[in-house]
């Protein structure tokens, strides 16, 4: 019994003090729009973007369980319109760090997949016949 209790007292002291070191990991996040140049309903777009970003091992689990949110507002009236769709380029550090200060402190953003993201209008069933 002691022998136990000296096991599960070591191991949690591992894991905390494993989980506080920083890692770097690639999560998928999914997007939300805010200000959609059309009716959101007539638009389709890109809904998750892969983050690889370095944080501690709590936020990461956190991340993984479910227990924080995997959400990233994307303001669409910074889209750039180009012929009949819009273009948001996520490659600039001006974007990554509205990211980071979307997902808490103590996160940085290392890299974003895609780099760009696209909102095109839905096409109707009238305009395919």
């Amino acid at each position: 019994m002691v022998f136990s209790v000296c096991v599960v007292i070591s191991f949690t002291f591992w894991m905390m003090n494993t989980l506080s070191k920083k890692y770097t990991e690639s999560l998928v996040f999914y997007i939300e729009y805010e200000h959609l140049p059309e009716q959101a309903n007539s638009i389709s777009t890109t809904d998750t973007m892969r983050i690889k970003l370095t944080a501690t091992g709590y936020r990461i689990l956190g991340y993984k369980l479910g227990i924080l949110d995997k959400l990233v507002k994307v303001n669409a009236a910074q889209f750039k319109r180009k012929e009949n769709q819009y273009i948001y380029t996520l490659s600039n550090h001006i974007h990554q760090e509205k990211i980071e200060e979307q997902l808490g402190e103590e996160i940085k953003v290392v890299d974003i997949i895609p780099d760009t993201l696209y909102i095109r209008p839905a096409i109707s069933q009238t305009q395919k016949n």
